[in-house]
């Protein structure tokens, strides 16, 4: 498998790419500092390639300018992650890319591959005493500190040290979710997301899919992003790694008099908490605009009916085919806040 970021190509290692690997692994600033000697010759970095590296889930750090491994980045599992659905991330860069922000980068990618694709519910990360670098990169990421050890075994290194460990659970990587307020061009994930019969199912009570033709996008970004006149909302869901994975929007609906609520999650993130933090932001930005209900009818058999309710919507009232759902936002007895 091979993943991308803006500056990265994230592939797996190849025996060819020994000469690079050797050329920052034979620096004593990269390895003894994660736990592992220095590389002797690029005869040694290809025997680390072929009985280390050239496992499922590790990768090569590539930098797309020069097409050439600059680190190594992978998911492990050990005595830290012992379960299937656990991993641990390890990480190392060469030194010439240090402070570029390049291992975050990579990781946040890696993260998101760990949680939606592999669908894993915990990965734990380490670091040695001293190595700030690798602490830093962690709490940029979300990790959460959970414990110390005084004399960690450091195996390859024939000694022990005092280790840190910290953790990076699914809920935390879906509360990190955030809006984004698309651009015109930013368009085609909406376009994507009407399109897919899957995402678009709960709607099957009035219509299912909905065309969104290139040619409406701009007349639709006046009205929506452009000209709202604060009687319309709409923003992505965006994930850590910089993928869009839904929208969440609220408008005034002149016909029922009432504001209107819409959270869709495309099918391919679904299961991970998305959902419930986009409902959370929608919320929180229609009551910070003064809205003080927010409403949104469902199909009866719509299963996103159970997070609504969650979230503190209640039934308004119910038909044979769709229930009405509310949720105050604003306490009326005192004006607000």
């Amino acid at each position: 498998m091979t993943l991308e970021t803006e500056r990265l190509i994230l592939r797996p290692w190849e025996e060819k790419d020994a000469e690079e690997c050797y050329k920052y692994a034979k620096d004593p600033r990269v390895g003894p500092i994660a736990g592992w000697p220095v590389h002797t010759s690029a005869e040694n970095s290809r025997q680390v390639i072929r009985d280390v590296l050239m496992v499922t889930e590790t990768y090569a750090i590539v930098l797309k300018e020069t097409g050439l491994p600059i680190g190594s980045i992978g998911l492990h599992h050990n005595d830290l992650a012992e379960k299937e659905d656990e991993a641990e991330l390890g990480y190392w860069l060469g030194v010439p890319y240090w402070g570029q922000g390049l291992v975050p980068e990579a990781a946040r990618e890696i993260l998101r591959h760990a949680f939606e694709d592999l669908k894993l519910a915990r990965v734990w990360c380490g670091y040695y005493d001293g190595n700030d670098k690798s602490k830093r990169v962690q709490e940029k990421l979300g990790f959460r500190y959970q414990w110390t050890t005084e004399d960690a075994p450091v195996p390859q290194m024939g000694e022990t040290r005092k280790g840190h460990v910290s953790l990076l659970t699914r809920e935390d990587w879906s509360g990190m979710i955030v809006p984004y307020t698309p651009s015109l061009d930013d368009l085609w994930f909406r376009q994507a997301m009407m399109a897919d019969p899957e995402t678009m199912s709960y709607n099957h009570a009035w219509g299912g899919t909905i065309p969104f033709p290139e040619e409406k996008w701009e007349a639709w970004y006046e009205y929506w992003i452009v000209n709202h006149g604060n009687r319309r909302w709409y923003r992505y869901l965006k994930n850590p790694a910089g993928h869009f994975v839904g929208e969440i929007a609220y408008h005034y609906d002149d016909d029922r008099g009432i504001v209107a609520a819409d959270v869709i999650v495309h099918a391919s993130y679904r299961g991970l908490g998305y959902g419930g933090r986009g409902l959370e932001l929608l919320c929180g930005a229609a009551k910070k605009n003064g809205v003080a209900f927010l409403y949104d009818d469902m199909a009866i058999d719509n299963p996103a009916i159970a997070l609504f309710r969650k979230h503190g919507f209640v039934e308004e009232y119910r038909t044979d085919a769709i229930i009405m759902l509310r949720k105050e936002l604003q306490d009326m007895r005192r004006g607000g806040e």
